[in-house]
């Protein structure tokens, strides 16, 4: 696979990573094949895996921590926080340490920022971002993130404040044509040499039936890697495949599939860049918008 440079880090990462939410027993997935899947991952060349305490109520995380354990120094591993206090995300965090079997990770984002409000209570007096940063000068994490689904304008503001090294950021064909973060963000990370990982690929499955080229779409924007999830090998090696075959798209190519999917902008379909995409009480919901949440890669 292709290999790009991960911002400030030192280091290159192939152009498609995984994303490990899907990697759960909700998604169909058991542990068993879960631990397969990483391990086809990385016998194929994947080095990079994104996961979160709120994946399953950390079952993503114990999963990931299950091949860490024997194949920690192969493994980019990037965790989030979703507390906004600092006492609080230095709590979340050190459990993610246990359930990943390990005293680091590489990555730790702060997670889903999706309004002011909330930048505002992360990045204040005590809030999480302050967690952040003692537990990077004690050697717990290596790189400090960012994420967001929905404004991108939020995250500008944030990497005016703080000099974040990499951020995670929804880059699906669906996203170029409402608070497109490939529009209105990537110039002003790419301006700050920032890492960057594009998420929401598959736009939580409205793109599935048009995958490859949603994937081919993605890797094409200036980012460092993409995080498809999936919950059997053979999504994996189909993702693969296209990763190694990668050319990107003509711009001929990009017009046709913008054309193709317009129709598929819709709430129901992108309900990630709702105002209320955050809400705690919007997240426990089961079926927003009439669709179920889980898997969202």
């Amino acid at each position: 696979m292709e290999k790009r440079p991960f911002g400030k880090t030192g280091v290159e990462l192939p152009i498609l990573s995984l994303g490990c939410q899907r990697l759960v027993d909700e998604e169909g997935c058991s542990q068993d094949q879960a631990v397969a899947i990483l391990e086809e991952a990385l016998k194929r060349g994947v080095c990079y895996f994104d996961t979160a305490p709120a994946y399953s109520e950390g079952e993503s995380e114990r999963r990931v921590g299950l091949v860490a354990a024997k194949r920690r120094t192969d493994m980019w591993i990037a965790t989030k926080v979703n507390e906004t206090t600092r006492d609080g995300a230095r709590r979340q965090l050190e459990a993610s340490l246990g359930r990943l079997q390990t005293d680091h990770v590489e990555e730790v984002r702060l997670h889903n920022v999706f309004n002011f409000d909330r930048l505002d209570a992360m990045t204040g007096k005590d809030g999480a971002l302050q967690a952040l940063i003692e537990a990077r000068d004690e050697g717990m994490v290596r790189f400090i993130s960012i994420s967001g689904h929905a404004n991108p304008q939020v995250l500008v503001e944030a990497i005016r404040r703080f000099p974040f090294d990499t951020a995670l950021c929804a880059v699906s064909a669906l996203d170029h044509f409402i608070y497109s973060f490939a529009e209105e963000f990537l110039p002003f990370a790419l301006q700050k040499c920032m890492g960057i990982v594009g998420m929401k690929v598959l736009g939580c499955k409205a793109l599935a039936t048009d995958w490859q080229r949603a994937l081919r779409y993605s890797m094409g924007l200036p980012v460092t890697t993409v995080i498809p999830g999936c919950s059997t090998i053979e999504q994996l090696d189909g993702n693969i495949d296209v990763a190694e075959s990668f050319v990107p798209m003509t711009s001929v190519e990009r017009l046709a599939f913008f054309r193709d999917i317009l129709p598929m902008v819709t709430p129901q379909n992108m309900y990630w860049k709702s105002k209320d995409s955050g809400r705690k009480d919007w997240i426990e919901r089961k079926e927003p918008f009439g669709l179920t949440r889980t898997g969202c890669q």
